[in-house]
């Protein structure tokens, strides 16, 4: 699967469903966050994006945005690899349906690569910013 069609993977996609009709594609989204939890058994991963929900919500009516942050929570992790690690700013994400089960999971770059198995993902955290842009 390519970057745009994560979102049909989602465990509930009503909270990401409520925003957007198009996911964005997380190629071209900053991932500024990776936090795995071996308690939980989880890795979130956060993103930041140029494109704007379709929807906003009603609380962020009068706010002056050109952003959105959200995160990705996998669950159920196994079979976690991570070799390297620089600020993936050119990367490629793939997600797609692992033959055993679950979900696989690539991120690449050139100083990066993190795979790993999640039984599910989620949405969550949603929010909108300011972000200064130097051209």
């Amino acid at each position: 699967m390519n970057a745009s069609d994560w979102a049909k993977f989602l465990d509930d996609p009503q909270p990401f469903n409520q925003l957007y009709d198009e996911a964005p594609n997380l190629d071209q989204c900053d991932l500024f966050h990776f936090l795995a939890d071996e308690r939980e058994e989880s890795i979130t991963l956060g993103f930041r994006t140029d494109q704007l929900p379709t929807r906003a919500k009603p609380e962020w009516e009068g706010t002056e945005y050109n952003s959105l942050t959200f995160y990705l929570v996998f669950s159920g992790v196994k079979e976690l690899t991570v070799q390297g690690w620089a600020a993936p700013a050119q990367k490629r994400i793939s997600v797609g349906r692992h033959p055993n089960d679950g979900l696989a999971m690539t991120i690449t770059s050139d100083a990066t690569s993190a795979v790993f198995r999640s039984r599910a993902v989620s949405f969550t955290g949603a929010r909108v910013g300011l972000v200064s842009r130097s051209e």
